[in-house]
């Protein structure tokens, strides 16, 4: 996702802020959500795809020749994938959110 411009949109009062800084208030986020962001993609492993795969294992389409079963193994990590991606960007969000308003409330 592009956070700049995602910044540029929210905050339209940062249009005369420099890329270099908003960039650094992107990379901050990062770094501080960085052990959240991966519990949750751990916790998407643990409660959704792993599961998902035991239950096409022990039905009847756990048979590995079978088409229908690497499709379901495919799409479970694709969404898997998808909800880990979605909450990475809320958290991301929610942080850079923070960052920015304390720095505008330090400039005041």
């Amino acid at each position: 996702m592009n956070y700049l411009r995602w910044i540029r949109k929210v905050y339209p009062e940062l249009k005369d802020t420099s890329d270099q800084i908003i960039n650094s208030y992107i990379e901050e986020a990062k770094t501080s959500t960085e052990f959240f962001r991966t519990f949750i993609y751990v916790l998407g492993i643990l409660f959704f795809v792993i599961p998902f795969n035991l239950y096409l294992y022990i039905s009847d389409i756990h048979s590995f020749d079978r088409v229908l079963y690497w499709l379901l193994v495919i799409a479970s990590f694709g969404v898997g994938g998808f909800v880990e991606l979605y909450c990475e960007q809320k958290i991301i969000k929610r942080r850079i959110k923070k960052i920015v308003i304390n720095r505008t409330k330090e400039l005041e």
